[in-house]
């Protein structure tokens, strides 16, 4: 929605004559979405007794909630075909991923952990996941409408393959004492986010093309589809639908005469 509003906002400060210009551009994006999703199985909590929970599950996972964001930036070059018709799109973007596990209710979560002492339980607020990559998208939009217009709207699909940069899993203990086991519970937990990532995607587009060739352009995105495995060691990703803001421009802008 902010994407859509800071699009009307603008509108009255720009003139619209039709102008197609240059078919190469090159561009900058931001993009977000929501993130949900199952907690991964290699995670166990236990839940202090409450009068308003109950302890029939012996897995405490009914009391927690898993969720977290996707933002990325990016430049990219495009590239219009079949009269305009088509743009075909790649560059680099780099993807911040946040994640956290946090309990329903304000009475902290007990971690379930088995070391080689025994069972033990540690009494956590939250947990914190925070990783980069770096990607290279592969996008194609069609236009539904508009290709004489300065309006257009356009439908986009779209696929990337990234790598991790860096990233971050942490616990937020209650007690500070307990922080020196944090790297030992979650190496004993299993497998780290993996080092590589490919997901596709889809989304809705409105484009407003200036006298000068440049292009504003916001989009709805649909839920991106990751097909690899193991992407995340918090949640098992399920993602809502966000919203992506891009501006081009195109490369005659930038010649010398």
């Amino acid at each position: 929605m902010r994407y859509l509003l800071l699009f009307i906002l603008i509108f009255p400060f720009i003139c619209t004559e039709a102008q197609q210009n240059s078919p190469l551009r090159i561009g900058v994006e931001y993009g977000s979405y929501k993130m949900a999703g199952e907690i991964n199985n290699r995670w166990e909590f236990r839940l202090a007794k409450t009068p308003y929970v109950s302890q029939e599950d012996g897995s405490g996972r009914e009391h927690v909630e898993g969720e977290g964001e996707v933002n990325y930036a990016g430049l990219k070059s495009e590239l219009s075909v079949w009269g305009n018709r088509i743009t075909l799109a790649s560059g680099l973007r780099y993807t911040r991923v946040n994640q956290r596990i946090s309990p329903i209710w304000d009475s902290p979560l007990y971690l379930y952990h088995l070391s080689s002492q025994g069972i033990e339980l540690f009494r956590v607020r939250s947990m914190n996941e925070s990783l980069g990559y770096i990607g290279v998208p592969l996008e194609a939009d069609i236009l539904l409408w508009g290709r004489l217009s300065n309006w257009q709207g356009y439908v986009k699909a779209g696929m990337q393959a990234g790598v991790k940069t860096d990233g971050k899993t942490t616990l937020d203990f209650v007690s500070q004492e307990m922080e020196k086991y944090g790297d030992e519970i979650i190496d004993a937990a299993g497998k780290a986010p993996a080092d590589f990532f490919l997901n596709t995607y889809g989304g809705l587009g409105l484009r407003l093309i200036l006298n000068s060739g440049i292009r504003l352009s916001v989009e709805a995105l649909f839920s991106p589809n990751f097909l690899t495995n193991d992407n995340f060691s918090l949640l098992t990703a399920r993602t809502y639908g966000g919203g992506q803001l891009s501006v081009s421009f195109p490369v005659s802008l930038f010649s010398t005469k």
